[in-house]
């Protein structure tokens, strides 16, 4: 009887193991998963504080005339334009 006693608890100990062992892996998966997700929101966040300073430039006079000089090839009245051909 006493064999039998030790054999349970032998038993019951690994099944305890085995139950305990499969928690421990999806907490370290969490955990894993968590530290991804926060890498992006940090990504994001530094992405959306460059999206505001752009909005923020664009908004200014200084920056729209700069992209009319440059992508459009507009000037000023009494400015004259030059191209430089190769």
């Amino acid at each position: 009887m006493k064999r039998f006693g030790w054999l349970l608890f032998v038993l019951m100990v690994i099944y305890f193991i085995f139950l305990i062992r499969q928690d421990i892996i999806d907490n370290l998966e969490l955990k894993k998963d968590r530290a991804a997700i926060q890498k992006s929101v940090e990504t994001n966040k530094d992405s959306a504080l460059g999206l505001n300073d752009r909005l923020a430039r664009l908004k200014s006079d200084d920056l729209i005339e700069e992209l009319a000089r440059t992508k459009l090839g507009l000037i000023k009245k009494g400015e004259t334009a030059y191209k430089v051909v190769k």
